[in-house]
C-alpha cells in the first residue's frame, strides 16, 4: 500500500486512515459533517499525494497531448490548467486529468491515483524522442486548500504577496524560501487552490497553512467529506463514475472533447455521437429516507434501468443524493424512479447537476 509524504504526520494526529486506489489516506481527522461545514463555510486543507503527477517537456510536448488528449492544446495558455480526458482507440476513458501548462514546452499532468503507471506507458507508448516525460509523483507533494477563506491565508504566506488569481490560472510563488507551483482549481465547489510542493518540504509547508488560517476556521480534511463536497457538485470519480467501459458521451464530459482536431479515439466517438450512447450518466435525488450506495441498482415501474455509481447524504440538499448510468430514454431531469438502498426500493427523482453550485 502506497502512502504520501505526510503519512506519518496524519498517523501522529490520530487521523482515522482508509484505502484508496492502492493509497492509504486520511479518512476523517475529526467527522466528516465538521469538516464538510468548514470547508463550505471557512477552508479545509486536503492531502491529495496520492495524485500522480508526470510533468511532460521539449519541442514534442505538445504534439504528444495534442495526440492523447481530448482538449485543444493550443488553446492551453501558458498559466492556465484546464481538465481533459485520456481515451483509448475504441474511446474509453483511460483516465480524467488535469494539464497545467506552466511554460511554452513545459507541461504538468496530474492523473487519478490508480492510473499514473498506466498513463506513463501511455504516454512513452505515443512519445516521439522530442518529448521528455518525467514521474514526479514522489518527488512532489500536494495540497488541496479549499473555501471561501483560502486566499488570504495564501496571501498571508507568499513572501512576494499573492495577487488574486483567476480560475483555472496557475503560478510560481516563494513560501518559505520553497519555490511553489500554485493553481486555482479543485474539487469541491467552492473558492480553492492546489499546491505542488517539493516532497522534503512537505510537512513544514503543511504546517505553515495550517498555522495561518488557524484563527480564521481552518481544518485538516480527509476523503469522506471530500467525496461528499465533489459528488454535491456533480464532479465524477474514477473508478465509480469513470472507467475504461465508460466514454465521454456516455458520462456527460462532452463539451470537454474537441471533434475539431485529432486525438486518439476520435473516430470511435464520432460514431458513437451518431448512434447515440446507450446508457447516460444522471444525478438523483432520493424522495425518501436513505442513503444510496454504489452498486445498487436502479429501476422504472419494476424494470432494472441502471445502476447507482456514487452515492452520499447530502447536509446541503438534506437528503440521499447519487449518480448513476440508466438507458438513455430514461436520461431526463424530473424523471420518478427507485434506488435500491439495503434491499428497499427508495423512490427518487432524476435531476439537472450539478446539486450544488456557487459562484468562485
Amino acid at each position: 500500500m502506497k502512502q504520501t509524504v505526510l503519512h506519518q504526520k496524519h498517523l501522529r494526529v490520530n487521523a482515522k486512515m482508509t484505502e484508496y486506489q492502492d493509497w492509504q489516506t486520511p479518512l476523517l481527522f475529526s467527522d466528516a459533517l465538521s469538516e464538510y461545514q468548514a470547508v463550505r463555510a471557512a477552508m479545509g486543507l486536503f492531502d491529495i499525494g496520492y495524485l500522480g503527477r508526470i510533468e511532460i517537456t521539449g519541442l514534442g510536448a505538445a504534439a504528444l497531448l495534442q495526440k492523447v488528449l481530448t482538449r485543444n492544446i493550443d488553446k492551453i495558455t501558458t498559466g492556465s490548467v484546464h481538465y481533459s480526458l485520456i481515451c483509448n482507440e475504441a474511446g474509453f476513458v483511460l483516465d480524467d486529468v488535469l494539464i497545467l501548462r506552466l511554460a511554452g514546452n513545459r507541461y504538468l499532468l496530474t492523473t487519478n491515483a490508480g492510473n499514473t503507471d498506466k498513463i506513463l506507458q501511455w504516454l512513452k507508448k505515443h512519445a516521439t524522442d522530442d518529448a521528455q516525460i518525467i514521474d514526479k509523483t514522489q518527488a512532489l507533494a500536494q495540497f488541496a486548500l479549499q473555501g471561501p477563506q483560502s486566499f488570504p491565508v495564501l496571501e498571508k504566506l507568499t513572501e512576494s504577496g499573492l495577487n488574486k488569481m483567476k480560475p483555472r490560472a496557475v503560478r510560481e510563488v516563494t513560501i518559505q524560501g520553497v519555490v511553489v507551483t500554485i493553481s486555482r482549481c479543485g474539487y469541491t465547489g467552492e473558492k480553492g487552490y492546489e499546491l505542488l510542493v517539493p516532497a522534503d518540504r512537505a510537512e513544514a509547508l503543511w504546517d505553515a497553512v495550517m498555522a495561518a488560517g488557524s484563527d480564521s476556521g481552518l481544518l485538516p480534511c480527509g476523503f469522506a467529506c471530500r467525496d461528499i463536497l465533489r459528488l454535491e457538485t456533480g464532479h465524477l470519480l474514477y473508478g465509480n463514475d469513470l472507467d475504461e467501459t465508460r466514454t465521454p458521451l456516455e458520462a456527460g464530459l462532452g463539451s470537454f472533447v474537441d471533434f475539431k482536431k485529432e486525438f486518439i479515439g476520435k473516430e470511435a466517438l464520432l460514431k458513437l455521437q451518431v448512434e447515440g450512447p446507450k446508457q447516460k450518466l444522471i444525478g438523483f435525488i432520493l424522495v425518501d429516507k436513505g442513503v444510496p450506495k454504489s452498486g445498487g441498482s436502479i429501476f422504472s415501474e419494476s424494470s432494472e434501468i441502471g445502476v447507482v455509481t456514487s452515492g452520499a447524504q447530502s447536509p446541503r440538499r438534506r437528503t440521499g443524493i447519487g449518480l448513476g448510468y440508466v438507458l438513455s430514454r430514461y436520461a431526463q431531469a424530473g424523471q420518478e424512479i427507485e434506488i435500491e438502498v439495503r434491499d428497499r426500493e427508495i423512490a427518487a427523482k432524476i435531476v439537472d447537476l450539478p446539486f450544488y453550485r456557487k459562484k468562485i
